[in-house]
């Protein structure tokens, strides 16, 4: 058996836990023609969408076993001896069922790799794994923009600090994404990525990447980039 059909096998018995049975496609009571026919489209999008996650899984599976040489087998074993490995390794796996970004998963896969090769940082693991769980592409492309810049100029009187940012940079830097910067950074915050300074008088609101922003976006970037 390869390691893809292995991690294909491992995939397969973690589905349930993670919950990719979907919506399981029960309906209460009998389903009318019309009913039918406009639920068969929806449902096909929900197949199409489970298969990417269980793909997502399988390539997570197989990026941790081949870096560091265990079977899926003892991959699994691993992450069932220790409540801490198992934390870990599932909420890996929720994370990359749920997420479109590929680099995401590489980076999970980095977590769980580094963890596999010492337990000394597995609470710190769980918390990495838990906040690019909640980030997706606006996330990252606001954060990179905080850390690495660079940004618009800043209101005069203002000091130009590295990883920190304005409300008012941050929306006329992504204005498309202007009406979300304040949810955007509400996820950074909740995770400790980044925390809230004293706004301006003119109500500006202003933020501050943490060093533990700079090193979950470190994973990030570094697999985006393919490093």
């Amino acid at each position: 058996m390869t390691k893809r059909e292995a991690a294909g096998q491992l995939t397969a018995r973690t589905a349930i836990e993670v919950g990719t049975v979907g919506i399981g496609l029960a309906v209460a009571g009998p389903v009318g023609a019309l009913g039918a026919a406009l639920l068969k489209p929806a449902l096909e999008l929900v197949t199409v969408r489970d298969r990417r996650g269980l793909r997502n899984v399988e390539r997570l599976v197989e990026a941790v076993t081949e870096s560091v040489g265990l079977s899926a087998d003892e991959f699994e074993a691993w992450a069932k001896s220790k409540d801490g490995r198992l934390m870990l390794t599932t909420g890996a796996i929720q994370a990359a069922y749920s997420t479109m970004c590929e680099h995401k998963v590489k980076a999970l896969a980095a977590v769980l790799t580094e963890n596999l090769q010492d337990d000394a940082h597995l609470d710190l693991g769980v918390l990495v794994v838990a906040a690019l769980a909640d980030l997706e592409a606006a996330h990252v492309r606001v954060l990179d923009a905080m850390v690495n810049g660079p940004l618009p100029p800043r209101p005069e009187g203002t000091t130009d600090k590295p990883g920190v940012a304005l409300q008012s940079q941050l929306g006329e830097q992504f204005p498309h994404l202007a009406a979300g910067v304040v949810p955007i950074m509400a996820t950074l915050v909740r995770h400790g990525l980044a925390d809230n300074r004293v706004a301006r008088d003119d109500g500006n609101a202003a933020w501050a990447v943490t060093p533990f922003g700079c090193h979950c976006l470190e994973y990030l970037l570094s697999r985006k980039s393919g490093g």
